[in-house]
C-alpha cells in the first residue's frame, strides 16, 4: 500500500470518526433530554429545571465562560398545569391519556359525570337551529363540538376556536376530531373557567350520552425557571458575537400518565447547540468572533425565555453579528428551511453556495419572517436572525410519539458541517 494512500485512509478514518462521535453525542443528549426523568421538560415535577441543570453540566464540561457568576439567567412566569391522575370515561370505557384524549393546558379541574350535547355542522348552517341551540342552559353539560366532515376553512376555524372560548357557558367543551391529537401549552399562562378536551374520533359516537371527567389543575403565578447561557471568547474579534440558540423546554406532562418527550422539538436543536459549544470550545476550533450558546426556556408557552433575554441582555444586542436559532433538526431527508432568509438574502445565498459546493443537503428552502421560534424576539429588536429547521422524515409533533428511538438524525452531521462552514464565511 503506497504512503499517500495510507495517509488518505488515516485522514478519512479520523474525519469519519469525529463526525460519528457527533452523532453519538447528539443521540446521548437526546436520549437524556427525552427520558422519563426529565418529565417532558415542562412544569409538572419541575422537569424543565431538571433539564436546565443537565445542560449547565454540559456547559461546564466544555469549560464555557459565563457572563455572570452562573450560566443561569433566572426569571419566572405564570403557568397552569394538569396534575395527578386524569380520568376520562365514555360509556363506562376509560380512555388512555395522550392516546385517546388531551386535556388542554388552560383547563380548570373537573370531577363529575355530565350529559352531553352535540354541536354539529348542521346546527351552524341553519339559523333557526343555531338560535334554538343558544337558548338552552349548558352550565351542567358537556358540549361535544363535532369537527368531522367540515371542509369550509372559515367554519373549521370557528369550530377550532370553540375549544378556547366557552361561548356556551358549559362545564366542559370536547372537541371530537379525526385529526391527529396535538397538545400545546401556549395558552397555559392562565386557567379558564371550564374544561377543554380533545378526544379522538374513534372514542365517541352519536350514541354517547354521558362523559365522566376527573382531573385536577394547579396554577402558579410565578413559576421559577431559567435560560442557560455560556460563551467561547473569540481570537481576534472578542467583542462581537455569533449566537447559537435553541429552546430546551417542551410540553412536560399532562397528569401522571402522559408525558411528551419532545425529541425533535427540541431536544434535537438543544443537542446541536451543545455539540457546537463542544466543537468551538476546543482550542483548534476557536473562532475569530466570540460564540454565545443560549438555551432558552418557556418557548412553548410563548417565546418567553428569548423575549426575557432580549429585554435583559447579558451583553449589548448591538454586538451580535448574527443570531442562528435551531429548532427541530432531527430529520433532513428533504433539506432545511431557513426562516428570515427572504429578509437576509446575502446570508441565504451564502448558505446556498456552500451547500451547492459541498452537497450537504437536498435543498435550502427560503422563508420570510415568522414569529415561530426564539429567533423572533431578536429579530424584533433589530438583530440579524435566522431560524433553521429540517424537512422530511418523522412528522411527530407535540404528541407522546416524538421519541428519540424513531428520530433518524438523517442529516444531523451535514447540517453541523453547513453551520460551521457558514460561520467561517461570516
Amino acid at each position: 500500500m503506497n504512503k499517500p494512500f495510507c495517509i488518505f485512509l488515516v485522514a478519512f478514518f479520523l474525519f469519519q470518526t469525529a463526525f460519528s462521535q457527533d452523532i453519538k453525542y447528539a443521540r446521548s443528549i437526546i436520549d437524556t433530554l427525552t427520558s422519563p426523568a426529565m418529565h417532558g421538560r415542562g412544569y409538572v415535577n419541575d422537569g424543565v429545571n431538571i433539564a436546565a441543570d443537565f445542560i449547565k453540566k454540559e456547559f461546564q464540561k466544555d469549560k464555557l465562560l459565563s457572563f455572570d457568576t452562573s450560566y443561569f439567567q433566572p426569571f419566572s412566569f405564570p403557568i397552569n398545569t394538569i396534575v395527578g391522575k386524569t380520568v376520562v370515561t365514555i360509556d363506562k370505557k376509560t380512555l388512555t391519556p395522550g392516546v385517546d384524549y388531551l386535556i388542554n393546558s388552560f383547563s380548570k379541574g373537573i370531577n363529575g359525570t355530565y350529559k352531553v350535547v352535540w354541536f354539529t355542522k348542521k346546527i351552524i348552517e341553519n339559523a333557526d337551529e343555531l338560535d334554538k341551540f343558544k337558548k338552552h342552559n349548558y352550565s351542567k353539560t358537556i358540549i361535544i363540538v363535532d369537527k368531522t366532515g367540515i371542509d369550509d376553512k372559515k367554519t373549521k376555524e370557528l369550530f377550532d376556536a370553540l375549544q378556547f372560548v366557552n361561548v356556551f357557558n358549559a362545564k366542559a367543551v370536547v372537541i371530537f376530531t379525526n385529526d391527529k391529537l396535538v397538545w400545546s401549552v401556549s395558552m397555559a399562562e392562565k386557567v379558564d373557567d371550564f374544561g377543554s378536551i380533545d378526544i379522538a374520533g374513534k372514542c365517541l359516537s352519536e350514541k354517547t350520552k354521558k362523559i365522566t371527567l376527573d382531573y385536577k389543575n394547579e396554577f402558579t403565578d410565578s413559576f421559577k425557571t431559567k435560560n442557560i447561557i455560556g460563551y467561547v471568547k473569540g481570537k481576534t474579534k472578542p467583542d462581537s458575537f455569533i449566537v447559537f440558540s435553541a429552546h430546551y423546554d417542551h410540553l412536560g406532562q399532562m397528569g401522571n400518565d402522559a408525558y411528551f418527550p419532545g425529541a425533535n422539538d427540541n431536544a434535537s436543536g438543544t443537542s446541536m447547540v451543545l455539540d457546537l459549544a463542544r466543537y468551538y470550545s476546543l482550542p483548534e476550533n476557536q473562532p475569530d468572533y466570540s460564540m454565545a450558546f443560549m438555551s432558552f426556556t418557556g418557548e412553548e408557552v410563548g417565546l418567553l425565555g428569548s423575549t426575557y433575554y432580549t429585554e435583559h441582555p447579558l451583553f449589548p444586542l448591538s454586538k451580535i453579528k448574527i443570531e442562528l436559532n435551531i429548532d427541530m433538526v432531527g430529520t433532513g431527508d428533504d433539506g432545511i428551511t431557513v426562516v428570515n432568509s427572504a429578509v437576509y438574502e446575502n446570508e441565504y445565498n451564502m448558505l446556498v453556495k456552500i451547500n451547492d459546493e459541498k452537497k450537504y443537503l437536498a435543498k435550502i428552502g427560503k422563508r420570510g419572517e415568522a414569529a415561530n421560534s426564539d429567533h423572533y424576539p431578536f429579530y424584533k429588536k433589530g438583530v440579524k436572525s435566522l431560524f433553521v429547521y429540517t424537512l422530511g422524515g418523522t412528522s411527530e409533533y407535540h404528541n407522546i410519539y416524538d421519541i428519540s428511538k424513531t428520530l433518524p438524525l438523517t442529516k444531523y452531521e451535514n447540517l453541523f458541517r453547513l453551520l460551521t462552514e457558514f460561520v467561517k464565511k461570516i
